[in-house]
């Protein structure tokens, strides 16, 4: 049985060990690497220019469960302390994305161990930004492609995840030609150009609203002008894209382009981020196992996890966490502590599957080879 109160002490001490952006990953790191050295597990740690990540394993592990120790700026206006208790309640940035999640793992690894199960584990920082940390980990670690199951252990109500919109984030600027306000014959508006080009785009068939569309077009940060008095020669704005696997990076952004007209001289479109959309290959027999154990059916997610890096090496992978996705990133973010403790029992029942009769699937749909180019920064 899970010591409920180990568990709350555990995330309480991983809450408020600052993991922010711009700080040092060193403190999360120093939370769990002692409770894996403990155990006598195999670490490679990689330092990767301050996004620094984990692998660690037990013999030829059968299951690789993976989270992120980083998190998302905490932001203002809470009404909770970092690691406040409140019952079973636990508060603070990252509780829930996704240090809940990562103390499930610890926990879940003592019991393995006790029970003789190979495993491994990866933690990583730099998930929130640009991902750095797991592929540098992907780079390092080839073995991770003949690992029957590889868990990421984000917030999924404790339901299997096996499908992931990829991710175009691109800017638009608009060039003109300034003049004052009262003559405005005599210059270009930017900010006119601008706002056709993106109605444009809200207004194409693509165009959705809603986390279940197919495509949805997000116009997040517009910006242009100098003053009140002045045409403005310049307007820029940066675009979120989600999109399904019926599109590769390079077509949506080709038919973005297309649509906002950027093969004239008045516009320019620089890619800033993207992630690549994800399906897992695990098979239908195991993974009607798996929601058999969790009790819940797996379903698709408009945003990007660390799947989009493993992925590529073990396709028989899946999102499986605890808590609930729309609290992420959220002021007075939390996590019950019931839901860590379940998780546990999950991880550890998943590494006690017999995955010999699957093998040979499993393997078969791995597309890891020497120099594989990685997907790019979220």
């Amino acid at each position: 049985m899970i010591d409920k109160q180990r568990a709350i002490d555990l995330l309480v001490q991983l809450v408020k060990a600052e993991s922010e952006p711009d700080s040092d990953k060193n403190a999360v790191l120093n939370v769990v690497i002692p409770h894996l050295e403990k155990m006598g597990l195999t670490i490679h740690r990689h330092e990767n220019n301050g996004n620094p990540a984990i692998f660690a394993a037990k013999g030829q592990p059968k299951i690789l469960f993976n989270g992120h120790l980083d998190t998302v700026p905490r932001g203002t206006n809470w009404s909770f302390e970092n690691g406040q208790v409140e019952g079973d309640i636990v508060y603070g940035r990252g509780s829930l994305d996704m240090k809940g999640g990562c103390v499930a793992l610890l926990l879940a690894a003592e019991i393995l161990i006790e029970k003789n199960i190979d495993f491994a584990i990866v933690y990583t920082t730099d998930e929130e930004v640009g991902m750095a940390g797991a592929k540098e980990v992907a780079g390092h670690h080839p073995e991770i492609s003949e690992i029957p199951l590889f868990v990421i252990c984000e917030p999924t109500d404790l339901c299997p995840v096996v499908d992931e919109k990829g991710i175009v984030q691109f800017k638009i600027t608009t060039t003109g030609k300034s003049a004052h306000a009262s003559m405005p014959e005599l210059g270009r508006n930017a900010i006119v150009d601008l706002i056709e080009r993106l109605n444009a785009l809200t207004g194409s068939e693509l165009y959705g609203k809603h986390r279940d569309d197919p495509v949805t077009i997000g116009i997040d940060i517009i910006s242009g002008g100098t003053g009140m008095n002045v045409v403005p020669d310049e307007a820029s704005a940066t675009i979120d894209v989600r999109f399904p696997a019926d599109y590769t990076n390079a077509e949506m952004l080709e038919i973005m382009k297309k649509l906002i007209r950027a093969d004239d001289d008045f516009v320019e479109v620089e890619l800033i981020h993207e992630l690549i959309p994800v399906k897992s290959a695990i098979s239908d027999e195991l993974l009607a196992r798996i929601e058999e154990l969790v009790d819940g059916k797996s379903y698709k997610v408009p945003y990007g996890t660390e799947m989009a890096v493993f992925g590529k090496l073990n396709k028989n992978i899946i999102v499986l966490g605890p808590g609930g996705p729309t609290m992420a990133h959220q002021t007075d973010e939390w996590i019950d502590i019931n839901d860590v403790v379940r998780a546990v029992g999950v991880y550890v029942e998943l590494a006690g599957f017999d995955y010999q009769k699957t093998m040979g699937q499993i393997l078969a749909v791995s597309e890891f080879h020497p120099g594989m180019v990685l997907p790019g920064p979220m």
